[in-house]
């Protein structure tokens, strides 16, 4: 604290100096609001992080539809045509739709089917989850000789999404 003496025409001044217990509350009062402003913006942080988790855990499911060979565009059946032989999948867009492909490989057996267990997409990305089933059948029919392989694959026709695709298929 300042403080002045008069003595006639000189000024003089002189200026108290707090030791001790003064100056140490004054830091433990700091410190308390350097804490206190760390944990907050901490919480936001935190809050923000926990909102943008949120928003990608939230699914759309999307409409589709299973195409059949004639609903197919020509294109697209050229492409399924020449990857058939292998496990496969791809994505395809004309002017109107996407299809999303995903095929088996050769089988040496009939009546299998690709079955979708789940198909959905995020803010961020389409997943889509396939298997390939038998139907019932006796052990006879399910044999079949090497010239009668099966190719099973599934074609599913929905609105475009500019999305990368995640299969958990073949």
């Amino acid at each position: 604290m300042k403080g002045s003496c008069f003595y006639g025409t000189s000024h003089i001044h002189y200026q108290k100096i707090y030791v001790g217990d003064g100056m140490k509350q004054c830091d433990k009062w700091k410190h308390k609001k350097a804490v206190f402003v760390g944990m907050l913006l901490f919480y936001m942080c935190v809050c923000m992080l926990g909102a943008c988790k949120k928003q990608e855990d939230v699914r759309y499911e999307i409409d589709f539809t299973v195409c059949d060979e004639t609903k197919i565009p020509n294109e697209l059946m050229e492409i399924i045509e020449g990857k058939k032989q292998q496990p496969f999948q791809l994505s395809f867009e004309n002017s109107s739709y996407m299809y999303i492909v995903v095929g088996y490989g050769g089988h040496d057996q009939r009546n299998l089917n690709v079955v979708v267990e789940d198909f959905y997409r995020t803010e961020k990305a389409i997943y889509l989850d396939t298997n390939l089933y038998s139907t019932d059948m006796t052990p006879t029919d399910a044999m079949v000789a090497g010239d009668a392989s099966m190719y099973p694959y599934i074609v599913l026709k929905c609105e475009k999404y500019n999305l990368p695709i995640y299969y958990n298929a073949p």
